[in-house]
């Protein structure tokens, strides 16, 4: 049976982390496959708060308030607000096709107006996080307060009529977004709209990091790259050559990435040898066999002095959940892979854990769900997001460059 995800639309946050699960579940060999993902998630949100690996293109973030602040224009009633939103995003697809033929990072391109995740349900979360959107309310509840918004600008123009002007009083839409996006929006647009951010657009992004995720490596990259002429791109977080000028807390994250990664890489390659050993794949076999021992060669020592007492403040009770048995999990794979990373205490440690995770859909005993296995279950790094936040930070110095 297909697996399926739902969540109930009460919280913008569970939504957008549903989302990112949505995601693993279509690369099945990129899944958490032991449960670690509040803790991989933890490090990704203190280093790029706001962004997901759902997201494409930075100007999204523009496009979507001007959408809607246009449907505000036309006072569209709570009733109509979903389904006229999800016509103005399939518009703005269009114009884009349009006007960008053979750009990247076309949210629908290949579905069209059967694209399943909205640009708006994309990039909702990133709205609030960078400070553009105000409150914690999800799309649906937003819709549903379309008509409490028109009731409200309609009182307000009322009693302006009647010379009781209200020059301070806020207008419904303006309090829930950012009063300057609206200024940013082209006379035209949509029509002719273009995925490159101006300049202007890439000093207000900037000032919005600056003032909502002051302490993030996402502000600092931004910040540090307004005076150079080209942005790193380091494949890995921690090959960035200016990780010595991070802030402290920063650095320390980054470096506990780093080890964790490379304890669950190890685990990643143990669970697939024991896998390739259960199907009968000799070749699998062989082929882990000595990935192990290239990880006992060049990750071992990394593990073997990681500090956990100094990693686990880094990530508990940042808001992901990360339970007792993850962390015992951790530190017990930590020290079996470091003493012998082939062991059958090793060993133990990756089946009990895959089994207590999945029950019946364990691959050590379903043979049917064995044989779904593709051969590279979990080996994909833990990137932490970085490969996105790099994009959208090409993106916004190539606007800012604009200067």
């Amino acid at each position: 049976m297909a697996s399926t995800l739902s969540w109930l639309d009460h919280d913008a946050h569970a939504a957008d982390r549903s989302m990112r699960m949505l995601q693993l579940f279509k690369e099945s060999e990129a899944r958490d496959e032991f449960g670690i993902g509040g803790i991989r998630d933890a490090i990704a949100d203190q280093l790029f708060p706001g962004t997901s690996t759902l997201h494409t293109r930075l100007r999204y973030v523009f496009f979507l308030p001007w959408l809607y602040a246009q449907m505000e224009e036309k006072h569209t009633s709570s009733l109509k607000y979903q389904d006229a939103g999800k016509q103005a995003e399939n518009l703005l697809l269009q114009m884009l096709l349009k006007s960008e033929p053979t750009a990247t990072g076309i949210i629908g391109r290949s579905a069209g107006g059967d694209v399943k995740q909205l640009p708006s349900a994309v990039y909702w979360t990133a709205l609030a996080s960078w400070g553009i959107r105000h409150g914690n309310q999800t799309r649906q509840q937003y819709f549903a307060q379309a008509d409490l918004r028109h009731a409200h600008r309609s009182r307000r123009h009322r009693r302006y009529l009647n010379e009781d002007h209200l020059d301070d009083a806020p207008d419904a839409n303006a309090a829930v977004w950012h009063p300057d996006i609206a200024k940013l929006r082209p006379p035209e647009f949509p029509e002719a709209c273009s995925l490159a951010l101006t300049s202007e657009e890439a000093g207000f992004l900037l000032d919005r990091w600056s003032a909502s995720q002051r302490d993030s490596l996402l502000t600092w990259l931004a910040l540090d790259a307004r005076r150079r002429p080209v942005v790193e791109q380091p494949a890995a977080i921690w090959q960035h050559p200016q990780l010595k000028e991070f802030p402290d807390r920063i650095q320390d994250l980054i470096v506990g990435g780093r080890k964790f990664n490379a304890a669950l890489g190890g685990a990643a390659l143990l669970y697939n040898l024991q896998l390739a050993e259960l199907d009968g794949r000799a070749e699998l076999v062989t082929e882990y066999e000595a990935k192990l021992v290239g990880w006992h060669e060049q990750e071992r020592a990394d593990c073997a002095d990681w500090k956990l007492d100094e990693f686990w403040p880094l990530v508990v009770g940042t808001g992901h959940t990360i339970s007792e048995q993850t962390r015992r999990f951790v530190e017990d794979w930590r020290n079996a892979a470091v003493n012998d990373i082939g062991s059958p205490a090793a060993r133990q440690l990756i089946e009990q854990r895959e089994i207590k995770l999945k029950g019946a859909r364990s691959r050590f005993t379903n043979r049917a769900v064995l044989k779904q296995w593709g051969g590279a279950a979990g080996t994909s790094p833990l990137a932490y997001r970085w490969p996105v936040a790099r994009a959208l930070l090409a993106e916004w110095h190539a606007g800012w460059s604009n200067k």
